[in-house]
C-alpha cells in the first residue's frame, strides 16, 4: 500500500509538471497507425512488420506514458501554484465517488531492430520495459482522508465494493516473424506474431470484495468495516522493488492485417484504399516464486493521527489482525484486443479508427489492465514527415481527449490529449510520447496507367 501512495503521488504530480514542460512521455495514440511507424507499429499489430515502405529500421528508444483517473480534473495553467498533494486538491477539481478509478503505465521501447527478408516474408528483434498501475473502485473521500497531510477532512461514510490494485514492472525481449498470405491485384493479407520472453522484477497488488469506512470529524476517528488482502512479490520490501531479482515468463501477440490496393490514377504501387487489422496483445504472464498476501480483518476504530508519517502497510501492521500466506502466484499481461481501420483519402491524406478494448478480468487472477478506448485521427504522410491530430474517448473520462503528434525524420513526439489539456480547465487524464529511430526507406513508386 505504501507503494500505492507514493506512485499515486508520483503518478499525479510529476506527470503533470512534465506535461507543463513538454518533457514527459504516452501510449503512441495516432502513430502508430503511421505506415512509417516501422517497429512501434508493432505495439499496434506485429503484421506491421512487413512494410514495403521500410526496408530496415533500429528503433534507438520510444518512450511513453500515461496517467488518467476519474476523480481529479487539474486545470494546466494552475500547473505553476502546485507543489504538493494539498495544492494539487485545493486547484482542482475533485469527483469524489464510492468507485472512483486511477490508471497509469510507462511504456519504454528500448533498442530494437526490423527487416523486410523479401516482399513476403519480414521479421523484427525488439526490447522493451513495461509498468502497469490500475487502482479500481476506491473511494474519492478515502483517498482524500488518507493522504491529507493539512487535516481538512470532512466526515464521511463510503462502502468500497470490488476494490482492486496492482501495480506491476517487468521487461520484455521479443521476436517478430510476419509474412504474406495472400497477395493479388486486389488485396493484400497478412499476419505475425511475436513471442516474448518476460522478466518480471515485481509488483504489489490490493483487494477486498467490501470495505467499509466511516470518519467522525469531531472524534477523529475512522471506523473501517470488512476484510482487505494485500500481496506482493518476493524482493519487494516495504513498498521498494529489487531490480536485482526478476522472475521469467512467456507472452504472445498476434494480429493480421488486411489491405484493398489503391488503383486510383497517381496512386502508388505500394498503396491502399483502405487498411485495416485485428490483433490480440499481451497474451500470457509472469510467475513470481514467494508470494506474500496478508488477509487483513478490517474490523476496527482508529485515529486518523495513525496515518501521520506513516506509510499504509504500516498502519495496517500496528491497527489490524492478518493471516499471511506465501505462495507461487502469476501476474497477468494486459490482455487487449486492438482492432483499426485506415482509409486513404489521398497518397498523403488518410483517416483512420482505433479501438483498444481490455480483455482480462482482474477477478481472474491479478491482471493489469489498459483503459478501453476509441479514437479518430487525420493524418498528412510523407516520407519524411507526418502529422496527425488523433481525437479520443477514454475510459473513466467525462469528454474527448484531443491530441496532436508530428514524425520529422527519425525523430517521432507528440501527445493525445496535449490539445485538450492546454484548453480545458478539468483535464482528468495526460500522456505523452517522444522516440528516436533511424528508417532505411523504400519509395513508393506511381503506378502506371
Amino acid at each position: 500500500m505504501k507503494l500505492f501512495k507514493n506512485y499515486l503521488s508520483l503518478m499525479i504530480t510529476i506527470t503533470l509538471f512534465g506535461l507543463a514542460q513538454t518533457s514527459s512521455a504516452q501510449t503512441l495514440v495516432g502513430a502508430q497507425i503511421d505506415n512509417r511507424a516501422g517497429i512501434r507499429g508493432l505495439t499496434l499489430n506485429p503484421a506491421n512488420v512487413i512494410n514495403p515502405r521500410l526496408k530496415s529500421e533500429i528503433n534507438l528508444f520510444t518512450t511513453s506514458a500515461y496517467f488518467g483517473n476519474d476523480y481529479i480534473g487539474v486545470n494546466i495553467s494552475d500547473i505553476s501554484k502546485i507543489t504538493t498533494l494539498d495544492e494539487l486538491s485545493a486547484t482542482s477539481d475533485i469527483n469524489a465517488k464510492p468507485d472512483n478509478n486511477f490508471v497509469g503505465n510507462l511504456d519504454i521501447l528500448g533498442p530494437s531492430f526490423q527487416m523486410n527478408l523479401s516482399p513476403k516474408h519480414s521479421i523484427a528483434i525488439s526490447t522493451r520495459f513495461r509498468t502497469f498501475f490500475n487502482l479500481n473502485n476506491i473511494g474519492g473521500e478515502f483517498i482524500e482522508a488518507i493522504v491529507d497531510e493539512e487535516e481538512n477532512t470532512s466526515q464521511f461514510e463510503v462502502l468500497m465494493q470490488d476494490l482492486n490494485g496492482i501495480t506491476h514492472l517487468w521487461g520484455e525481449i521479443g521476436g517478430t516473424y510476419g509474412r504474406v498470405f495472400l497477395n493479388n491485384e486486389s488485396i493484400e493479407l497478412k499476419g505475425a506474431a511475436t513471442l516474448k520472453y518476460l522478466f518480471g522484477a515485481g509488483g504489489v497488488t490490493t483487494s477486498s470484495a467490501t470495505l467499509g469506512a466511516i470518519y467522525r470529524e469531531a472524534s477523529n476517528n475512522l471506523t473501517t468495516l470488512g476484510q482487505l488482502d494485500y500481496g506482493y512479490t518476493d524482493g519487494v520490501d516495504n513498498g521498494e522493488i529489487d531490480f536485482g531479482t526478476f522472475n521469467s515468463g512467456f507472452g504472445m501477440d498476434l494480429g493480421v492485417i488486411l489491405e484493398i490496393k489503391d488503383k486510383r490514377e497517381r496512386a502508388y504501387g505500394d498503396g491502399y484504399v483502405f487498411r485495416g487489422g485485428v490483433s490480440v496483445l499481451d497474451i500470457g504472464g509472469i510467475s513470481y516464486k514467494g508470494f506474500s498476501e496478508t488477509s487483513y480483518d478490517m474490523n476496527a476504530r482508529i485515529s486518523l493521527d495513525e496515518f501521520d508519517g506513516r506509510s499504509i502497510e504500516e498502519v495496517l501492521e500496528e491497527n489490524y489482525d492478518g493471516a499471511t500466506n506465501v505462495r507461487d502466484q502469476n501476474l497477468a499481461m494486459p490482455t487487449s484486443l486492438q482492432i483499426f481501420g485506415d482509409f486513404a483519402v489521398t497518397n498523403k491524406f488518410y483517416l483512420s479508427a482505433h479501438a483498444s478494448i481490455n480483455l482480462r478480468d482482474h477477478q481472474e487472477i491479478p491482471v493489469s489492465q489498459i483503459t478501453n478506448n476509441i479514437s479518430i485521427t487525420p493524418r498528412f504522410e510523407s516520407g519524411w514527415l507526418a502529422v496527425y491530430s488523433p481525437l479520443s474517448y477514454r475510459q473513466y473520462e467525462e469528454g474527448l481527449s484531443w491530441g496532436l503528434g508530428v514524425r520529422l525524420g527519425p525523430v517521432i513526439i507528440g501527445s493525445g490529449s496535449i490539445l485538450t489539456n492546454i484548453l480545458s480547465k478539468n483535464s482528468r487524464s495526460t500522456d505523452a510520447y517522444f522516440g528516436l529511430q533511424i528508417p532505411i526507406y523504400n519509395k513508393g513508386q506511381r503506378v502506371k496507367n
